[in-house]
């Protein structure tokens, strides 16, 4: 399960550099998260590549890889490694395939809390009625970023913080940033990004 969680820290994290850092006051806050909601709602597909660094502490390098992610609303999602490796990992009607591997999310409680962060720090509609995070909102020089602080136990005991990075429109996510427990990081940055474009079905397709 462990191995299975540090790929799904994944898929997601950058951080970005902030110079400064402020947190939103409790109006600022729901405003915010308002924009970053409408935002998401109209999001119907996403495509776009990504870079991933992953930090651990015992080695002395970091690791590297690259590949292409595609997203069709409300719950599927194609993660697919191209560099250095090829490794595929597709979410669709409750079910996970690691390549060709397929596992039945609604019977594995870890695998549903995965899977919904996931979909949420994809689009970031999920901050606004979050019941697995607490969040809080800050500006920076750069931007905007919200920081999740796990609620559920099993979550908690993986990572410490998750934190989700938007563009300067709030219109989308352009990185996250995952920290375990013992400390070390996988950040990922999103490129090419379109939305609301056509795309195959058959990317999808679990066997």
């Amino acid at each position: 399960m462990r191995t299975v969680l540090s790929l799904f820290v994944f898929l997601f994290a950058l951080c970005l550099p902030c110079l400064s850092q402020t947190k939103l006051s409790e109006a600022q806050h729901k405003q915010v998260l308002d924009k970053i909601d409408a935002a998401a709602q109209t999001m119907k597909t996403m495509q776009c590549d990504f870079n991933q660094t992953k930090h651990m502490k015992l080695l002395s390098k970091d690791l590297l890889s690259k590949g292409k992610m595609y997203f069709k609303a409300p719950d599927k999602l194609r993660w697919q490694y191209t560099t250095p490796y090829d490794y595929t990992f597709i979410m669709s009607g409750g079910k996970v395939s690691l390549n060709d591997k397929q596992i039945d999310v609604q019977k594995n409680k870890m695998f549903r809390q995965i899977t919904s962060i996931i979909l949420g720090s994809i689009t970031g509609g999920g901050l606004k009625s979050s019941a697995n995070f607490t969040v809080e909102m800050y500006k920076a020089d750069n931007g905007y970023f919200a920081k999740l602080y796990p609620k559920k136990k099993e979550v908690k005991q993986v990572y410490q913080v998750i934190e989700i990075y938007f563009n300067a429109a709030l219109t989308m996510v352009s990185s996250v940033k995952m920290v375990e427990k013992t400390g070390d990081t996988t950040t990922v940055t999103l490129s090419n990004t379109k939305n609301n474009v056509s795309i195959e079905e058959s990317l999808f397709s679990i066997r």
